[in-house]
């Protein structure tokens, strides 16, 4: 059945084009734990609740085609073994994120309205989090000076920086934004990813392409006001080059406009 066109048609019909691709992914290796009992055997980490959604789909098409109540016998069978859709663990978020295709990210921002677009890529070249986005855009004019915004801010385990502000972006940004307008226009199932996501594709961009210490800290991972006379001159030694792999990135999926 994974295999099968029309289960891949129903499957980017209804659901959203990433979560689709990464069901469509699992769906083959999956299909052969349904009821066993090595699946019973797993860990219930976010491993496994991903192949129980898989496996959920599955049914529920099988259900559709074959008019049978195949879903309904899965759950309660998970029910019986005791094994329960959400589980409370300490996922790693960034390597959720990691699976995530920025291709795919940036075709879902080209498609928010402008003020979004805007902000999510914001968000995306600043790969700040999603509070100190909101603070950073909100008070841009403010903060941003020759390209650089000095952050600086500490929030007992949480820190930011200094990052950089793409020319592309930084005429664009007239406007404020706020949480709810995010939660309503910014969700996962609109995005494709959850917006905190974009934080682990900036790093992993600005680590592999330009420079591994200096994207810690920019992300606020390391350093601290204490030695901004150390960072920011390396910042300003990578700076053009930054520069020009985002505006190359941008570029290449047409958000120069």
């Amino acid at each position: 059945m994974s295999a099968d066109p029309a289960y891949k048609k129903w499957l980017y019909d209804n659901k959203h084009p990433l979560y689709a691709r990464s069901i469509i992914n699992h769906s083959s290796r999956v299909s052969n734990l349904i009821f066993s009992d090595e699946f019973v055997l797993l860990t219930n980490n976010s491993k496994k609740q991903n192949d129980m959604r898989v496996m959920g789909n599955l049914c529920r098409y099988h259900d559709i085609k074959y008019d049978t109540n195949l879903h309904e016998q899965f759950t309660a069978w998970l029910k019986k073994k005791e094994i329960k859709w959400n589980v409370t663990t300490n996922r790693n978020n960034y390597h959720i994120a990691s699976q995530i295709l920025l291709s795919d990210v940036l075709s879902s921002i080209d498609n928010l309205p402008l003020k979004y677009k805007i902000f999510g890529l914001f968000v995306l070249t600043t790969g700040l989090r999603t509070e100190e986005s909101i603070m950073a855009f909100n008070n841009h004019s403010k903060i941003c000076c020759d390209g650089v915004m000095e952050l600086f801010w500490d929030r007992k385990t949480k820190k930011s920086n200094a990052v950089f502000c793409h020319p592309k972006i930084h005429n664009k940004i007239t406007t404020t934004i706020n949480k709810s307008g995010i939660k309503r226009h910014m969700n996962s199932s609109i995005l494709g990813c959850e917006l905190r996501y974009l934080r682990k594709l900036n790093y992993t961009i600005n680590a592999t392409k330009i420079d591994s210490s200096l994207a810690e800290f920019m992300q606020g991972r390391r350093g601290n006001v204490s030695q901004r006379h150390y960072f920011l001159p390396i910042m300003s030694q990578h700076k053009k080059k930054w520069i020009k792999i985002w505006k190359n990135i941008l570029l290449t999926y047409q958000y120069q406009n």
